[in-house]
């Protein structure tokens, strides 16, 4: 189970680490400018525009993140993937779809959770993630 988890947050990592660090990129050259002629401090630069910049493109990291680390543990030695797998070697196609239906319906019904939830506590400051 640890080498699950490990693997899970591994694959979570680099999704949600470039879509940040793409998200901090895109503050304008303008946001710049603002923030030098306040004279803001770097930590109130980082709170006040460089992290909200940054939130719509995170929030589209973690979904993929997530998405990454359900095929991964779908793929893994046990649970469905495993169940999939005996069936596809017993000529169960009825299992086989049964189980690829579930993994949709799981992985759907998991994304549409997430999409509703940043909705709900980012949708108003973040109507693109809303969308």
């Amino acid at each position: 189970m640890p080498r699950k988890s490990a693997s899970s947050c591994w694959l979570r990592f680099f999704p949600v680490f470039l879509n940040a660090l793409g998200g901090f990129r895109c503050v304008t050259a303008q946001d710049d400018e603002l923030a030098r002629s306040l004279d803001l401090p770097r930590w109130a630069y980082v709170a006040c525009i460089a992290a909200p910049a940054a939130v719509p493109s995170l929030v589209t990291g973690v979904r993929l993140g997530f998405g990454y680390s359900w095929r991964a543990l779908i793929a893994a030695g046990s649970g469905l993937g495993y169940l999939i797998l005996d069936a596809q070697e017993l000529q169960r196609t009825d299992v086989v779809m049964a189980g690829i239906l579930v993994i949709g319906l799981l992985g759907w019904a998991m994304d549409w959770a997430f999409q509703r939830a940043a909705a709900a506590l980012l949708g108003r400051r973040f109507p693109e993630v809303a969308a």
